[in-house]
């Protein structure tokens, strides 16, 4: 399937924050505004230490000039309590006094009182309103005090939005005049807040915008090499690696310019190597000829190590050893028989490395030499041993780690070459097989021949590609012989055995027509060339289709089963015999007997093999010959062919889908109904 360029839509997930990048500065701004916040930060701070603290001492010292004209208010109370008339006042004198006299100086020193009162409110000891002075018509009359708000001492206090401060306590300290007195005075010290505000702010601003002022050229000079390194990061980003920066400041930022420079060169070197290594993994990653990939790995090691000197040891199972498969440079390497190295690591499991000093040490810490082993998950595949380099130099972490990296590329590469050998051996072997089955199943009989008064059905399924059962029917003179082996065991053994068995057959059967002389005669043939666990049964059954005469001789092979068509009985017809390679010759001669018997109108006739019989289901249950007799009983008024059928179907059926452990050979023969043919 292919994509057009034009309609691949590009989904992107949605970023909460992917509109903030509209606002983004660059790092010399940012810098700047910093300086500038830290500076108006630096000045409100300030300012406000400098507001609170002039508030308070403009606020202590307006209060003291409160309390002093306080005082010069109570005392003149006071006197004139004290004045005749005794204990008792004149309201018209203190309002005289208070609006005309109190506190009087020249009109060119008038600035000298900032502090008048302009309400004045004389309580008695029950806060009611003794006296009261207003200066201004549209004051507010005072009204009595409760017992509440009758204070204990002095109390002072400001009103901003009624511009005044209020100055309240007992007329004198020791309580001899009695009452308490309440003044206010105005006051502008909230427009002197505001001015000295708005006046330091204004200083502040300046400030701030001279200090702004001059940190640009210094932050822009400061930054010049931080705008270099974000350049040339970019362009590193692009692709281009050959970016550098020049250390002009020996502080963080000329620290930082080295770093990055030692950076894009170990970045170009790595991606070098990885180039390499890239090249290198598909190179030997195609390669599944074992002998052509042992070379490429011996090049590939050298390039990649700089060293003249590489040898590839490969284990060997039978001898559980290494084996020496491909080498260069062996002079500058141990004798494969002292390399300890190599030993080790293959011990081990663990790269192991020679140092400057001669040791061994499976830390990699000036390492001239180095012994990989090569491993598929816990199995072994060999080592790969490398000498010194060409400079004669300590290897890197880094080039140690690419080494090892192709260590187990190699392990993988040579467990692949290994798998493809194997898969064409198991391809040759499956070929070999396919066409040996073809041989076999072209040896056995493609139909059943047409006797006269008889009809008959066989076939023969391989547990495996090919089987140790065999069936046949070979014509001798005017009679025929039907026969059925099983040779134990399974596969191309069993196969071969059943091949020379059917040419003995077919041999002996040439000028032979006893079935018990037939088996006599196969047996001298094989027995003495069997393997002790190997054996063959055989029977051999002799059809006479003119007097419908049967001759059985069997060689441990399964009875002959003959189903009678006159009452449905069923006959086992089993002459003595042991399979062929369990008793000597002479032993099996004598115990070999050859049975007859007639062979009725619609009687029908079965030879068939153990794998039926020996059949079994998921429990392990075995098919048996009891069952074989039933199905052969239900179905026996069916044609042989359909009646091998339904037989073979019941064994699947059994069997439910339970792999075929033998090879399953069945023959079925019947004497069809009618006059039987007069005796020769």
């Amino acid at each position: 399937m292919t994509t057009d360029p034009k309609h691949v839509e590009v989904v992107h997930e949605k970023n909460p924050f992917r509109g903030a990048r509209m606002f983004h500065l660059g790092f010399f701004k940012k810098y700047s505004l910093h300086v500038a916040l830290f500076i108006l930060f630096t000045g409100i701070i300030l300012t406000g230490i400098m507001y609170h603290q002039f508030r308070a001492r403009l606020f202590e010292a307006e209060f003291n000039s409160a309390f002093t004209v306080y005082s010069a208010t109570a005392n003149l109370f006071a006197g004139h309590y004290f004045a005749p008339p005794h204990r008792d006042y004149v309201p018209r004198t203190l309002d005289r006094h208070l609006g005309e006299l109190f506190l009087f100086v020249p009109e060119d020193a008038e600035g000298w009182i900032t502090h008048r009162p302009q309400h004045v409110v004389w309580y008695d000891n029950q806060g009611a309103v003794l006296y009261e002075f207003m200066s201004h018509e549209n004051q507010t009359p005072a009204e009595p005090l409760s017992p509440d708000d009758i204070p204990d001492g002095y109390r002072f206090w400001h009103a901003p939005d009624e511009g005044a401060l209020y100055t309240f306590g007992p007329l004198t300290h020791d309580r001899r005049v009695p009452g308490y007195l309440l003044v206010s005075f105005p006051t502008d010290i909230q427009d002197e807040l505001y001015a000295l505000l708005t006046r330091s702010l204004a200083v502040l601003l300046g400030v701030a915008f001279a200090g702004i002022l001059f940190s640009v050229p210094f932050t822009r000079q400061l930054l010049a090499p931080v705008r270099m390194l974000t350049r040339a990061a970019h362009k590193a980003h692009l692709g281009d690696l050959d970016q550098r920066v020049p250390v002009v400041t020996q502080d963080e930022i000329g620290e930082l310019s080295e770093t990055f420079n030692e950076m894009m060169e170990s970045l170009s070197k790595r991606i070098g190597f990885m180039h390499r290594l890239q090249e290198w993994t598909i190179r030997i990653g195609s390669q599944l000829d074992a002998e052509r990939l042992y070379g490429m790995l011996l090049d590939m090691f050298t390039s990649m190590s700089n060293s003249g000197a590489c040898r590839l040891y490969l284990y060997n199972e039978s001898k559980n050893g290494l084996d020496v498969q491909l080498e260069c440079g062996a002079e500058q390497l141990p004798d494969p028989d002292r390399d300890e190295l190599t030993k080790l690591a293959f011990q081990e499991r663990w790269a192991t490395y020679i140092r400057a000093d001669g040791n061994m040490d499976s830390e990699p810490v000036d390492a001239l030499e180095v012994a990989i082993p090569m491993l598929s998950g816990k199995h072994r595949i060999g080592v790969v041993r490398i000498g010194p380099n060409r400079k004669k130099e300590c290897y890197t972490d880094e080039s140690l780690t690419i080494l090892q990296t192709l260590a187990q590329q190699a392990s993988i590469a040579i467990d692949n070459a290994n798998l493809y050998r194997q898969l064409e051996l198991q391809k040759r072997i499956e070929q070999e097989m396919n066409l040996a089955r073809k041989i076999q199943i072209s040896m056995l009989p493609r139909e059943a021949p047409d006797i006269p008064g008889y009809e008959l059905a066989g076939g023969s399924a391989a547990a495996y590609e090919v089987g140790g059962d065999y069936y046949d029917y070979v014509k001798n003179n005017r009679n025929w012989h039907v026969i059925i082996g099983d040779v134990s065991g399974k596969g191309m053994p069993a196969a071969l055995i059943m091949t020379i068995v059917r040419a003995l057959v077919h041999t002996y059967l040439e000028f032979e027509s006893s079935p018990r002389n037939i088996l006599r005669l196969v047996n001298r043939s094989i027995s003495r060339d069997l393997d002790a666990e190997m054996f063959v049964t055989l029977s051999s059954v002799q059809l006479d289709p003119e007097n419908h005469e049967l001759r059985i001789s069997r060689a441990g092979h399964e009875p002959l089963m003959i189903l009678r068509g006159r009452n449905g009985e069923v006959e086992n017809i089993a002459p003595k015999g042991a399979a062929m390679g369990m008793l000597d010759v002479e032993d099996f001669e004598d115990l070999i007997e050859e049975a007859v018997c007639a062979l009725d109108e619609n009687d029908t006739a079965l030879l068939y093999t153990d794998g039926i019989t020996e059949a079994l289901n998921d429990d392990h249950e075995e098919y048996g010959y009891e069952r074989l007799e039933a199905v052969t009983r239900q179905w026996a008024n069916l044609p042989v062919s359909e009646l091998y059928e339904k037989i073979l179907e019941d064994v699947k059926q059994f069997s439910n889908n339970t792999p075929q452990h033998d090879d399953i050979t069945l023959v079925i023969f019947r004497r069809l109904g009618g006059p039987a043919s007069p005796p020769a």
